[in-house]
């Protein structure tokens, strides 16, 4: 089975950080992730799409921002979803910009293997994610953000699972299953594959 998941807000804590650096331009207080409603940072009382679309180009060009994200997944499942890349065909699929002052792809993989995974593979596109979904025969996909599960639950034929998060609490769609965390994927697959509890 072809599985492909998203990074950000699936395996890596991006909102944590991007909200820090929120913070620091608008000097105010700090930003609870939890009135982060929109995974785009809209309707927030003092967040302005210029400000966030500034912030997130900032980000693209910053390597070592994305060296220092936070994993999200346990010790435990991390090893669990490289036992799974061994046992299927599983790949990476991320909206990250590509710049030309560093390598996204290598500091993207480099952060994957030095959490567990022994050969990622990784693709970047600024399209809407159902077109390597169907190009590459994806049966399984994996995103926190309503717009790409949505999208690929309506353009392909994969099934897609959707990690609950704030930003994506008020979605649902007949087609995207909502999941507390990755062992539910682990529990989808079978095949003894689990992240074990210590």
């Amino acid at each position: 089975m072809k599985i492909a998941l998203d990074i950000d807000g699936v395996l890596a804590d991006f909102v944590t950080p991007f909200l820090q650096l929120l913070e620091r331009r608008v000097g105010g207080p700090s930003i609870d992730p939890a009135s982060i409603t929109d995974p785009n940072f809209q309707h927030h009382p003092f967040l302005t799409k210029e400000l966030v679309y500034d912030c997130m180009v900032d980000t693209s060009y910053d390597a070592e921002f994305w060296r220092g994200l936070s994993p999200l997944p346990s010790l435990d499942q991390w090893q669990a979803l490289n036992q799974v890349s061994r046992a299927n065909q599983v790949v990476f699929i991320t909206h990250r910009w590509v710049r030309d002052s560093y390598d996204i792809n290598q500091v993207t993989c480099d952060w994957l293997r030095r959490h567990g995974i022994d050969s990622p593979v990784v693709y970047f596109t600024q399209e809407v994610k159902s077109q390597l979904v169907q190009k590459l025969a994806v049966e399984l996909f994996v995103d926190d953000r309503h717009e790409n599960c949505e999208d690929v639950a309506n353009q392909t034929e994969a099934v897609v699972m959707m990690p609950h998060r704030p930003y994506n609490r008020a979605f649902t769609h007949p087609r995207v299953q909502r999941i507390q965390d990755l062992d539910e994927l682990f529990a989808y697959l079978g095949s003894g594959i689990t992240a074990q509890r210590r």
